[in-house]
């Protein structure tokens, strides 16, 4: 079976992007990292509400930990965003052909001249966006992106068979 292919434009990137994004936002260890940011959000905030015994004050900074903490939250969102949106760009840029086949033993893919064959194996794990299938590369915290329009569902269902 031929390949499907498509042209990549700037909304597909930043669909594709936006699954990146959210991929990158709820792996296992951002979970970790939201987690204990919450707790100590929670934490900062009932230091702030105790009362303090007459005459003390507050320890220095206190008020603004929760404002740090917010701000440090904030600051992980756009960075994830914005690596997603360079990773995604720099493997497609727009206005550039993209295509993907699903072969016995590998994965073939191309972004303009290039073309990439993947072993199944390479992967450990795949996540399936509305715009994007993301598959995470084996040992690395790396996934390769490929715009969801390129994969049937049947194709979809024969990745996760050859994945995992």
């Amino acid at each position: 079976m031929p390949p499907r292919s498509l042209m990549i434009d700037e909304g597909l990137l930043q669909r594709m992007a936006r699954d990146a994004a959210i991929y990158s936002l709820t792996r296992p260890a951002a979970i970790v990292m939201w987690v204990a940011l919450a707790g100590a959000l929670t934490l900062s905030i009932l230091n702030l509400s105790t009362p303090l015994p007459a005459g003390a004050e507050p320890p220095f900074g206190a008020g603004w930990m929760p404002l740090l903490i917010i701000g440090l939250a904030v600051f992980a969102v756009v960075m994830s965003v914005s690596s997603a949106r360079q990773a995604v760009r720099t493997a497609m840029p727009v206005e550039t052909v993209v295509w993907a086949q699903l072969e016995d033993d590998v994965l073939r893919l191309g972004s303009g001249r290039r073309q990439s064959e993947i072993a199944y194996g390479t992967f450990q794990s795949m996540r399936v966006g509305r715009d994007a299938v993301l598959l995470k590369v084996r040992g690395t915290s790396a996934a390769t992106a490929i715009p969801r329009a390129l994969l049937s569902d049947a194709d979809i269902a024969t990745l996760r068979s050859r994945i995992s």
